[in-house]
């Protein structure tokens, strides 16, 4: 049965299309997480930022969420134009 919504505030959206939404952010996080479990401990991934067009705060953030959802220690930094990635080995954490 449809029902119609009067004077909503925000706006209607079937479930099904709410359901499963990712973050802006998930397919380059999920590569980034990925890649550095196929890395030893003394490397690093190194991003650039120009060439994803994010800002490094709002990717360092997502990527760290995601991270300790996953329960992946890691760190990061960067300069004006990468991010790099990092592994904590399991004595650093």
């Amino acid at each position: 049965m449809k029902r119609k919504a009067h004077n909503l505030n925000f706006p209607y959206v079937p479930i099904a299309e709410a359901v499963g939404q990712r973050g802006k952010h998930a397919k380059i996080v999920s590569d980034i997480l990925s890649d550095l479990e196929k890395i030893d401990q003394y490397g690093a991934i190194k991003v650039d930022l120009a060439q994803l067009g994010e800002k490094k705060s709002h990717l360092r953030a997502a990527l760290h969420r995601a991270a300790k959802k996953k329960k992946i220690g890691l760190a990061s930094t960067s300069d004006e134009t990468h991010l790099y990635i990092f592994r904590l080995s399991s004595k650093t954490r």
